[in-house]
């Protein structure tokens, strides 16, 4: 699918007409028209305009990728701390075990 074709799909989606796309992003009617066209292609200012105003990459406007919007990648450490949960012998158990575990590789505290 051309760079114009996922433009068409998503102003259509979005049950934008050609002028209403041209309002939101600050160009004319005939631009957008070239654009669906395949006869103009858009600077990357105005590229990434259109990705954020239909909330999809880059990619997916270029046909590179089929997923809209790649999905966000969260920390993976914990902010809690799930020793709290434990009672005070069982927490002083697994700290007694990691010291002999840290002992056992030779890591120093």
């Amino acid at each position: 699918m051309s760079f114009g074709a996922r433009l068409r799909q998503l102003r259509e989606e979005n049950n934008l007409y050609q002028k209403d796309l041209a309002s939101e992003l600050g160009l004319t009617q005939k631009t957008i028209s070239n654009y669906e066209n395949n006869e103009r292609f858009p600077d990357p200012k105005t590229l990434s305009k259109i990705a954020d105003l239909f909330d999809v990459s880059i990619d997916f406007l270029l046909n590179r990728s089929d997923m809209r919007n790649p999905i966000e990648i969260i920390a993976a450490h914990r902010t809690d701390d799930p020793m709290t949960d434990l009672p005070e012998n069982a927490r002083k158990s697994v700290l007694a075990f990691i010291k002999l575990v840290k002992e056992d590789l030779g890591i120093e505290e």
